[in-house]
């Protein structure tokens, strides 16, 4: 099994956004990408009000959903850039 921590700071360029690896979730087999530009976007709160600006994550699984154990497409791309 590869070691999916060592992703943790990489950044990539992904449709135009340059995309950090933030955290490795490894019993979740996923990792969290964070949007590395100076985009934010506004985050709500429980209740629905408007509490802060952040910068967007995204959840990326470890592996595709074919199925097949092959790594997901970012993912690949990732260790590939190391």
């Amino acid at each position: 099994m590869r070691d999916f921590t060592t992703l943790i700071g990489q950044t990539t360029l992904i449709e135009g956004k340059r995309l950090r690896v933030i955290e490795v979730l490894v019993d979740e087999e996923m990792v969290i990408l964070e949007n590395a530009s100076d985009e934010t976007e506004l985050q709500e709160n429980q209740f629905g009000n408007i509490q802060r600006r952040s910068r967007k994550n995204y959840p990326i699984p470890f592996y595709s959903s074919l199925g097949d154990d092959t790594l997901h497409p970012v993912i690949q791309l990732l260790f590939d850039s190391e």
